[in-house]
């Protein structure tokens, strides 16, 4: 009798706590709690998209998006508003741009070394983490049926305005994109 009283306690106290039966442990340091885990290991320091709610999707992109590598677009044709982020990102301006990523195929975008202590990046619809390398894993395409390019809001975080150098890297190729933030690419 003990036994079933202490079960039927542990569960009213369970359910006045909200329990839901699920883990609340916290995600190991190299992934953020909205990250989309990897069948393999990322590298230290690299964060994985969460492809898990796109806020849209196309099925071409369309300028000012360019196709790089056929797996990202990005608007590299624009000059990014820079803004002044209050404190609230880890570098003093932040520049809106979404990001589309080709559903089906796994990439990482990267900040170069000599500018991770300027940049940081970071996208996603779920609590974005901010990173200077985003693995994106072959997001499955939209149930709504979309697209093949699915879209995802987020940004750059810099110390000041500049051309700002992107890795992109996928199935052994890597290339370099410049997004004009705040000053125009080449002037």
């Amino acid at each position: 009798m003990r036994t079933v009283i202490s079960v039927l306690v542990a569960i009213a106290v369970c359910f006045a706590a909200g329990c839901t039966g699920t883990s609340t442990a916290a995600p190991p340091p190299s992934q953020s709690a909205s990250a989309a885990p990897s069948p393999k290991a990322l590298p230290p320091g690299t964060t994985s998209l969460d492809c898990s709610d796109p806020i849209g999707g196309v099925s071409s992109l369309t300028a000012p998006y360019r196709s790089t590598l056929d797996v990202v677009g990005l608007d590299s044709s624009s000059t990014l508003q820079a803004t002044s982020t209050g404190g609230t990102d880890p570098h003093s301006l932040f520049a809106k741009t979404g990001l589309l990523v080709h559903a089906g195929r796994e990439s990482t975008l990267t900040i170069p070394a000599r500018w991770a202590s300027q940049v940081s990046i970071a996208w996603g619809n779920h609590a974005a983490e901010w990173t200077t390398s985003l693995h994106i894993p072959a997001c499955p395409e939209s149930p709504a049926g979309s697209g093949q390019w699915l879209a995802f809001p987020g940004g750059l975080s810099l110390d000041k305005a500049a051309c700002v150098p992107l890795e992109v890297s996928a199935g052994g190729e890597t290339t370099t994109v410049y997004l004009s933030v705040g000053v125009r690419c080449g002037s």
